[in-house]
Parts: C-alpha cells; structure tokens; sequence
C-alpha cells in the first residue's frame, strides 16, 4: 500500500473505482454477469438508468475472467454493418500475444501453439478465397479486404479462440430497423456457442431481443436499478476508512441520500469535499484529522451539479419556460420545483403534485387543476420540438417521471442551500419569478377580459 494516495485515485469520477468499488446487493450483479459470460452462446442484455455503473460492471467482470473488452459504442447513424466493422477495426492481436504471453489469459487451444495470430491468420480460418485473396498479401492489405466486407461471422474466431468478447454499448442509440437487424444477425454467435454483452439504457433492447425467436432460451437480462442508499454509503465508508479519516454519520447519510441512486454522484461529491479544502493527496499512514461539515457537504453537492451536470441548465430553462411565452402561471417551473421537496423521488401521481403544491407555503396564487393538466399533457409535445427526452407524463397511469436520475440531481442542488431540508431559500426565489409572470400577464389582458382556462395561454 502506498503511503501518499491521490484523491482522485481513491473517489474516481472516470474509470473504473478500485478502492470505491462496491458490488451491490452482495455482488449478485457481478455473480449473474459472470455467469452469463461462461455460458457460451448466452446474449447479457444490460440495461437501466444511465450511470447506474453499467459499464463498472462489465468492465470488473470482464477483467476478472482474464477477457479483453471489444467494445463498440453506438450512435443513431450506425448500421449493423458498421456495428461489425468498428468491432473488427478494435481488434488488437499484438496486444493478445502480449497478454498470453503474461500469462494473464489464454488463447483457445484450438489455436496449434506457434501459429502468429493476426489478420492472416483470421483470413485462413475463415477461407481466403471468400476475400479473393491469390498470392501473398500484408497484414495489412488482408485486414482492409475483410473490413470492406464486416460481418459477424468474421468475428467467430476472434471471439471463439482468443480472449476477446464483443461489448456493444449504448444500444439504444440506434435506429429502430438496425435494432432488428442486429438481433437477428445475433444467431450467428448463439449457433457458434459465443457469448457477447448489449447494453442499454431502455427495455426495448429486451422487447426486441425476446421477440426473436432464434433467441429464446439464449438472453440472460439484468437489470440495474438506481442503487440504494445502503450500498451508496459503502462507497463513502470505504473510500474515508482507506484515507485513515473519520467521517460524520449524518454526512454519510447525506452524501448517500443526495446521490439520488447515482455512484458517480457519490464519488464526485466526495471528490469535491477535499477539492473545496485544495487537498489533493494524503500520507494513508497517518490518521488525517480532517472536519467535514454539514455546509460542506452542501456546497460540495452544489458545485457538482452546476459544474459536472452544468448541460441541465439550459434544458431546464427550456422545460422551465413552456411551451409559449405569455402565460398566466409558472407552471411549468412549479412541477420542476416539486421534485426538490423532499421525500426525495422519480415519479410524482397526480394526487401527489395537488398534495405537494398544496403544501408549499408561497404567497402567491396556485394554478388550477386546468393549468395542472393542460402543462401535464403538453410536456411530450415541448420536448419533442427541442429533442428533450426527460420528463413523462403518463395518462393511463397519472403520473409524471423523471426518466433521468441526473436530471434530479441537478434539479435539487442547482441553487445553493445553507442546509438540506430549508426549502424556503428555493420558495423564494419561485416567489419571485411566479409574480413577475402573473403580473405581466395581468397587463396583456383588459379589465373583465374573458381567459379560456383550457388554452396553453393559462399554464
């Protein structure tokens, strides 16, 4: 162990935590993925909130089986051809001779010991003649023929007989067609006994996945949910205990609470206490008398959402304005600031907004259910004309979610607080910007002047 630790190297914001790393619910998580992996021919579908640590945990799981991440992240212009050919472009042989030769995995003993493994070798295997390959050719020249024509079958050997396992991240990122596409041509590994892992954010993956009926029987889904407060205070306990620093209870308990479900919030926030007091590095072998306060901790999460989360400022300003301009009440901004009053939570019903609004103490006048309503079913329309995909409103269900736990984060500590339950500093200001609205719509209108509650105008 060393004696001076780096911060950063203990609360880690990118990357992979070591010291921080906390296996949730037991390590159940990294048991199920584990053994997805080692069933060959297995599709791990990965999903849920994003950094919920999705990619911790392949990346943990994977390095621990001695297996190289080929991984490949997609985007909404990527076809499923694209899909294999940036797979195949990742594909370091160097790097699987250098590690065999380490010792730190192996290559499938269907490989005859002495054989180079690389493009030419790929070529053989798959039969050089597929490729017009005549006389001698580079590596080079061979690995530009088999990318001109990507296919997942060109990946079998790599991933059958070499340490490598295909990760495809992001994978609700593409088009609807290509999601199909890729699935189906996911056969291919299940009839060759290979595993490969999909990740993604949604459950249409695993809609799509298991309605594929090649893949009934081959998809091993898990999903992970923001993590509980519990485990989020494992990650504050150890990183403070391997700092050899005493920690409050009570800040433990806010760090965990305010992470709203989110690691690398906890981590950052962390961070951030020792950055305020411009340390940077500790001797671990000394206990460290360090007094973080409640203020402290405050601040700290004030900062990270206006710096690490800064790109929520100008869409709330938008979800916060509506969807016109002239409008009698702030209704929109009111069902915003609803979800900064704690019990903290994703999801508000609609006896529960009436109840929460109820309950603010403003000297102002609430909107009408009218206002309430038409504001409610006019969000999906507001975020689509600004691709804005955040907020939902549910009408068979009467309830309105908050889709990205981030966004909740930012939405609590945008403004800075003197202490974590004062809601009145937040009411204030609401207050404020709630009368200017009333008062200059008041003024666009003449006296007696007739306002269909049902209009837009009146959210």
């Amino acid at each position: 162990m060393k004696k001076i630790t780096l911060i950063k190297d203990v609360f880690k914001t990118i990357g992979l935590p070591e010291i921080t790393y906390v296996e949730r619910d037991n390590g159940k998580h990294e048991r199920e993925l584990k053994r997805s992996i080692e069933r060959s021919g297995t599709l791990s579908l990965l999903t849920g909130p994003s950094k919920t640590g999705k990619t911790s945990l392949f990346v943990k799981v994977v390095g621990d089986l001695g297996k190289l991440p080929l991984v490949v992240r997609c985007d909404n212009q990527l076809t499923s051809d694209d899909i294999w050919k940036k797979a195949l472009e990742k594909v370091n042989f160097d790097r699987v001779s250098q590690k065999s030769g380490s010792q730190e995995t192996e290559i499938s003993t269907n490989v005859k010991a002495g054989t180079k493994i690389g493009w030419s070798w790929l070529a053989g295997v798959l039969g050089e003649i597929s490729f017009g390959l005549k006389g001698k050719f580079s590596d080079a020249e061979i690995r530009e023929k088999i990318l001109a024509k990507p296919s997942p079958d060109h990946l079998i050997p790599i991933l059958k007989q070499l340490p490598y396992i295909l990760i495809i991240e992001d994978f609700h990122y593409l088009k609807a067609d290509v999601k199909v596409s890729v699935f189906q041509q996911w056969k291919t590994f299940v009839d060759n006994e290979v595993s490969v892992i999909v990740i993604g954010t949604s459950h249409h993956a695993v809609d799509i996945a298991f309605s594929n009926k090649d893949l009934v029987g081959r998809i091993n889904h898990i999903e992970l949910n923001t993590w509980e407060t519990k485990d989020l205070k494992k990650i504050v306990k150890q990183g403070f205990k391997y700092l050899n620093i005493e920690i409050k209870s009570d800040i433990i308990d806010i760090l965990a609470k305010e992470s709203v479900g989110l690691p690398i919030i906890t981590q950052a926030a962390c961070l951030q206490l020792f950055d305020e007091r411009q340390i940077t590095q500790l001797n671990i072998k000394n206990e460290n008398k360090i007094d973080f306060t409640s203020e402290d901790t405050y601040n700290a999460l004030h900062i990270v959402a206006t710096t690490s989360y800064r790109s929520f400022k100008s869409i709330y300003e938008i979800l916060s304005s509506g969807l016109r301009r002239k409008r009698r009440y702030n209704t929109y901004e009111l069902l915003l600031l609803l979800f900064q009053k704690d019990p903290i939570t994703f999801k508000l019903r609609r006896h529960e907004i009436d109840d929460r609004i109820n309950n603010l103490e403003i000297n102002i006048e609430k909107p009408p259910a009218a206002s309430i309503n038409s504001t409610l079913s006019s969000l999906e329309k507001l975020q689509s004309s600004k691709n804005i995909e955040l907020l939902e409103w549910s009408k068979s269900e009467r309830c309105l979610y908050i889709l990205e736990p981030s966004f909740l984060f930012y939405l609590r500590w945008k403004e800075k607080r003197s202490s974590q339950s004062s809601f009145s500093e937040l009411m204030k200001l609401f207050e404020t910007r709630f009368f200017n609205i009333q008062t200059s719509f008041s003024g666009t209108f003449k006296k007696n002047q007739f306002v269909d509650p049902f209009k837009s105008d009146f959210e």
